[in-house]
């Protein structure tokens, strides 16, 4: 995936939730990137087949584009992530509904399962079938897979090296033949830049 949106841009000063409300399509494409799996994997445990799925994802994030400059994060209690499961539970709903129809109407035996949907206690409860955590966890490593183009090769190494695989900042900078300064300084740009992309996200 080329893009050089991320680099030394004004926009950086914002996050991505920022930046995709105010109308940025590439922006709006690296949100959907981030968090659409995580859709269809909430569509997968509330019983969708994989082409159900799909199409609730895509659903999904049809809806945020039109709402999302409404979403209020400032609002007590509101977070990105309940508000998405808000709207992916209504599609998962739509789904099983259509499903119901088609079968009243002679449908087929995939769509009698997808019918029973709706009754499923995953797609009727106030939180995502999935932790918080997990969810969170989930973003942040697809972020970081989008962030890698932002960063020159030995500044992405650094960070890599000490922040994802935990070796000791020592060691990278003597391999690295920098100062262990420059490894602390190169892995904080990365994770200060992860920090204000997901910010108001989780």
């Amino acid at each position: 995936m080329h893009s050089t949106h991320f680099r030394d841009e004004p926009s950086t000063s914002a996050s991505l939730l920022a930046r995709a409300r105010e109308g940025d399509a590439e922006s709006w494409k690296q949100l959907a990137q981030v968090y659409g799996p995580i859709v269809y994997g909430w569509a997968r445990r509330c019983g969708c087949q994989a082409a159900d799925a799909a199409d609730v994802m895509q659903d999904t994030f049809a809806s945020v584009a039109k709402a999302l400059s409404r979403f209020d994060g400032g609002r007590d209690g509101a977070t990105f992530r309940g508000w998405l499961w808000t709207i992916s539970r209504n599609k998962i709903r739509d789904r099983a509904r259509i499903a119901a129809e088609e079968k009243a109407a002679g449908g087929t035996a995939a769509n009698l399962a997808l019918m029973q949907i709706a009754d499923a206690q995953a797609i009727d409860a106030d939180d995502p079938p999935t932790t918080a955590l997990a969810d969170s966890l989930d973003a942040r490593r697809r972020m970081i897979e989008l962030l890698r183009q932002c960063f020159d090769q030995r500044t992405w190494q650094m960070f890599w090296e000490t922040a994802v695989i935990g070796r000791p900042p020592l060691d990278v900078a003597d391999e690295m033949g920098v100062s262990k300064w420059a490894v602390y300084k190169a892995r904080a740009r990365v994770l200060q830049r992860l920090q204000l992309e997901m910010k108001g996200l989780e």
